[in-house]
């Protein structure tokens, strides 16, 4: 079986398809020609070990047990801190000696020859900058005194200085005081699965069961959704909730997901609600100036008009991998982030019955009307009681005005100025169980407009339960019917017409 266990605050992405025992790969020195130089037979570990300027380093070398690892026969580069560079670092923190003995060594050679400003990455896959500044070089903004020494496995690069070990997002969660409930939530979505497509059928137990010579890889849900913050190759800036944004938010967020028992209950409105809090807190880039953009799109989707306002008052801790704020109020608004307009197109097929009626999509392209999305549906009447019912996911529990827009007869017609009249329908959930139940409404007002488009009020309800549809649970409980309320009389009168052209349903959030 391959695996590999995590330990620490590994990278999620460095893990996906590691297996214990591994295919060593030879990286060929692309930056380097070994025939330019006559190679001395010292291998790197040999020549740090002779400077006595870097005799700290050399320690370090031991400490994380790179010293081995520098004698061996592939080639590295290594940028060595002199003594002085060093001696604010604390040596006792193997930990911290070890992620700084791999921020300054990379595989192959790399010489300055050609070198402007490249970010070359290091063996803990993080990124610093190696520029030429003037006549000389720079690694992490530190002088380098004595560049290109060569090794018989490498090169050596003497700096002034030390580039400190610097926290991507992920680790950043993980490391940073008050960040207990989020680093809680997000590191526990981390789980290790099978990975049947890169795993090899190796033959078959007793019992005719196949075994596997078996590959595992560790799987994020939050993270493959709104960001892979584990990783170096990608930016992102992230709104942090500390554990009091997270306390404020989760009591908040929690009553609009109530769930009936046969939708997951309290258990799947602890998890819903948990990830709501931080579904808008990652944005791609670094954000460091948001006063200077319109608009900013949240990975999960949603787009702020308010850059500034969602910063104001906060700092933010650079990283290797973006920038983080840290903030004791999470600053989106419900109605701009999870509780938002529902709108049901009347085209879309899916979900959708009719009876006594014929179902026909029709376009407002070239007319003088604009419907939502471009296109409604003709309802035509082959009964005395034509009705459309449409089903409408992610209902939360919570209060909404429904609508349904109605397009006048006079978008194929401009000489037909006959109105419809509607009556509704709404089925919802009303009890623990998921059972549902009918409210039956006529509008004070249901008779459409002849010469626009009419945004017919149905009712203000409050939904008691949620119904949010997600892979484990796709039923949608709750729907709205459409249905024609023009009597025989009045449709023979020539008053009204019993054919209803429909844009679209419209549940709009109340807040209180």
């Amino acid at each position: 079986m391959k695996y590999k266990r995590l330990k620490g605050f590994v990278p999620l992405s460095a893990l996906i398809g590691v297996i214990l025992v591994t295919a060593c790969t030879k990286e060929w020195d692309d930056h380097y020609d070994e025939g330019s130089f006559d190679l001395p037979d010292k291998t790197v570990t040999e020549y740090i070990k002779e400077q006595s300027d870097l005799s700290t380093f050399y320690g370090m070398l031991e400490t994380a047990g790179y010293d081995d690892i520098l004698n061996a026969s592939q080639s590295y580069t290594v940028w060595a801190p002199k003594n002085e560079a060093l001696s604010g670092l604390d040596l006792s923190d193997t930990e911290l000696v070890t992620r700084t003995v791999r921020n300054h060594i990379a595989r192959s050679r790399i010489t300055t020859s050609g070198v402007d400003n490249s970010f070359i990455r290091m063996l803990n896959n993080k990124y610093v900058n190696f520029a030429q500044e003037g006549s000389g070089y720079t690694f992490g903004e530190h002088n380098i005194s004595n560049a290109n020494q060569p090794a018989k496995n490498g090169l050596v690069h003497v700096v002034d200085g030390y580039a400190p070990y610097v926290f991507n997002l992920w680790e950043y969660i993980g490391q940073t005081d008050g960040l207990d409930s989020l680093r809680e939530y997000i590191y526990g979505q981390s789980k290790v699965v099978f990975d049947a497509e890169n795993s090899t059928e190796i033959g078959t137990d007793e019992e005719g069961n196949v075994l596997y010579d078996s590959v595992f890889i560790v799987s994020n849900p939050v993270l493959e959704r709104l960001g892979n913050i584990d990783i170096e190759d990608s930016t992102y800036t992230a709104i942090m909730p500390d554990n009091t944004a997270w306390d404020e938010a989760y009591s908040r967020i929690e009553g609009y997901y109530n769930f009936p028992e046969d939708a997951g209950g309290i258990e799947r409105q602890r998890e819903v609600t948990r990830y709501t809090v931080i579904q808008d807190m990652f944005f791609r880039g670094r954000i460091s100036q948001p006063e200077n953009y319109d608009s900013l799109r949240s990975t999960y989707g949603n787009v702020f008009h308010n850059p500034a306002e969602l910063f104001k008052g906060l700092d933010y801790e650079s990283l290797s991998n973006g920038l983080a704020y840290v903030t004791d109020q999470m600053p989106f608004e419900d109605t701009t982030s999870f509780f938002k307009e529902i709108r049901v197109e009347a085209e879309y097929g899916f979900g959708r019955t009719n009876t006594g009626s014929n179902i026909y999509t029709r376009s407002s392209y070239g007319t003088e009307f604009t419907t939502s999305n471009n296109y409604y549906i003709l309802v035509e009447p082959t009964s005395t009681a034509p009705r459309v019912e449409f089903s409408i996911p992610n209902t939360l529990s919570a209060k909404y005005n429904i609508y349904c827009v109605f397009v006048p007869a006079k978008i194929v017609d401009p000489n037909n100025l006959t109105p419809t009249k509607a009556k509704f329908q709404l089925t919802y959930i009303r009890r623990a169980s998921g059972s549902t139940f009918i409210k039956r409404v006529t509008p004070e007002n249901n008779i459409t407009d002849t010469e626009g488009l009419t945004k017919m009020f149905v009712d203000q309800f409050d939904f008691e339960f949620a119904n949010v549809i997600d892979a484990d649970n796709d039923k949608i409980s709750v729907k709205l019917e459409v249905i024609n309320d023009v009597s025989t009389q009045e449709e023979q009168s020539g008053e009204f017409d019993r054919t209803m052209r429909i844009d679209c349903i419209i549940l709009e959030p109340v807040m209180e």
